[in-house]
């Protein structure tokens, strides 16, 4: 398949980054420092469920077809 190799649509990670970032959003106050930034990113990794992962590992295919339908471009979710 040809299609540009840092396409968002085919990394699963930044869908999982997407989910920790809005997870970390959630804590209030923000983080003091960068320690507990990481701190909270370990915890909500770990937290993510696996149906969520799962999801993302099945919808590899789909977003492949997705992909190659529009010449390598991006296509909203």
């Amino acid at each position: 398949m040809m299609w540009p190799a840092n396409s968002p649509d085919l990394n699963p990670i930044e869908h999982m980054w997407d989910e920790l970032c809005r997870r970390v959003q959630q804590h209030h106050p923000p983080p003091a420092n960068l320690g507990q930034l990481l701190q909270w990113l370990q915890q909500e990794w770990n937290e993510v469920p696996r149906a969520f992962i799962c999801n993302l590992i099945h919808s590899m295919r789909q977003r492949c077809v997705d992909c190659l339908a529009h010449n390598g471009g991006h296509k909203r979710y």
